[in-house]
């Protein structure tokens, strides 16, 4: 499934730039987002359960909420070095906050830190078991990345249909079994700028909108202490649990308030330094 979204993505970045332009001026067609994951499984299963919100919808939330017009002034600049090879749970993790990063602050992040966050995003993948046909076609992206050849916009919103149209269960390819820990760094990774946005704002009535996700929380949580997430995450596995525990209490309380931003912004920055 993965592999549709990706082939999908690609073929709208492979596509931009050959086609000559008009001879009058149109508006340009919106962008081929990737086709719905399949809705046949029972509602119940935990196989077809979609994550939410991705990375750029939560940072749709923050603007409608008015604290800010962006959150890449919240994004490190500088990504840690990947976790060993030889680890692959851990790198998926990684691969997953630095999807997130590159999602956030990608509009107007400077070309070569882009390109960067890309090849550490293609590097991940290759560590988790990712196919060689979908490394290839990732190749093929970063060169129209590259020479200026495709869109960012249309770029970013493949890669944000990507990571919210997977399926937990499901592996970037036949020899991935890192589970759904790429997309719990993502999500974790983006919790934890909204919530220093929320923070900066010093706006409580924006922490109660925006910190509410305690579906997401349990869904991690109950992975984690089903024993394989745990296993997984080795000696992370218990500041993971920890921390998901506190967003989960966060998002279950009467009211957020700026306590509960400062909580989540902490405990999530904690997190990410430490996994």
């Amino acid at each position: 499934m993965l592999g549709t979204f990706l082939f999908a993505f690609l073929a709208v970045l492979q596509g931009c730039g050959e086609a000559a332009p008009p001879p009058v001026p149109v508006a340009p067609p919106p962008p081929v987002l990737a086709e719905p994951a399949p809705t046949a499984a029972p509602a119940d299963s935990a196989a077809w359960k979609v994550l939410a919100p991705s990375p750029l919808a939560l940072e749709r939330s923050v603007k409608e909420a008015g604290i800010s017009r962006t959150l890449a002034d919240l994004v490190p600049t500088e990504l840690p070095a990947m976790p060993p090879a030889d680890q692959p749970d851990r790198v998926a993790f990684r691969t997953g906050v630095v999807f997130a990063y590159t999602l956030l602050g990608g509009r107007t992040s400077p070309k070569p830190q882009f390109l960067a966050q890309l090849r550490t995003l293609r590097e991940g993948m290759e560590a988790i078991g990712t196919g060689p046909g979908l490394l290839a076609r990732m190749d093929k992206a970063l060169e129209h990345v590259e020479n200026d050849t495709a869109s960012r916009e249309d770029f970013l919103i493949q890669l944000d249909e990507m990571i919210t149209s997977a399926v937990p269960e499901q592996g970037w390819g036949p020899n991935d079994t890192t589970g759904p820990l790429l997309q719990a760094g993502a999500w974790l990774a983006g919790v934890s700028v909204v919530a220093q946005a929320v923070v900066r704002s010093d706006d409580a009535a924006a922490a109660d909108t925006l910190l509410r996700h305690p579906e997401v929380a349990d869904f991690f949580l109950g992975y984690m202490k089903g024993g394989e997430g745990s296993r997984k995450a080795g000696q992370a596995g218990g500041p993971l649990v920890e921390t998901l525990n506190t967003l989960r209490e966060v998002a279950n309380q009467p009211t957020i308030g700026m306590d509960e931003a400062k909580a989540t912004a902490e405990s999530t920055q904690k997190l990410l330094m430490m996994f």
